[in-house]
């Protein structure tokens, strides 16, 4: 994060801490997205995702009101609400196996058969995500389907970079065994 970027966020918490209407718009603006995204990998339901991500903004604006909340790192105090609100649902969800088909298929015109063995495909690796412990799924999601590096994940989830590297070796490690046992090779 360069010099101004970190200013930049302390005068948006500040900001946040005054309760403008402006920074909060802001604040929802840039983070539902990239929050839901994360949220919708560990649940993958959509309307759960939906629910769990403005959870997250309730709980900050709570916050906010008690004169509480961030004060600074404010992606990492929204990453780890939501990976705990995540943690949470999954505690209390009694069936945690089942799978949605709300991605739409990729590419135009594409072959049927190919279209099956690419879904398929994909909630075998869904399900293998799902199955690793939450440490390591909220590593490999972060890396993986949201692209962030070892510093930035790290940051998130509060641990060290070695911690982030140790999980993601465990639960790549983890999903290779889960995806053999599926059926599904690596070089697909």
């Amino acid at each position: 994060m360069r010099a101004s970027d970190g200013k930049q966020e302390q005068a948006l918490l500040k900001r946040l801490h005054q309760l403008e209407e402006a920074a909060l718009a802001e604040v929802f603006d840039t983070y539902y997205q990239p929050l839901y995204r994360f949220i919708y990998h560990h649940v993958r339901e959509q309307r759960t995702a939906e629910d769990l991500a403005a959870e997250v903004f309730t709980r900050l604006l709570d916050h906010l009101r008690r004169r509480r909340g961030p004060n600074k790192h404010l992606k990492a105090w929204l990453y780890r609400v939501a990976y705990n609100l995540c943690v949470d649902h999954a505690r209390r969800s009694v069936h945690r196996d089942h799978l949605t088909l709300e991605q739409p298929l990729a590419g135009p015109d594409p072959d049927p058969s190919d279209q099956v063995d690419q879904r398929l495909r994909a909630e075998k690796v869904a399900q293998a995500i799902q199955r690793l412990a939450g440490p390591q799924q909220a590593v490999i999601i972060l890396k993986f389907l949201e692209g962030m590096g070892n510093a930035e994940v790290a940051a998130l989830l509060g641990m060290s970079v070695a911690a982030v590297k140790a999980h993601q070796h465990r639960g790549l490690k983890r999903m290779r065994q889960l995806l053999s046992a599926a059926g599904v090779d690596e070089e697909n």
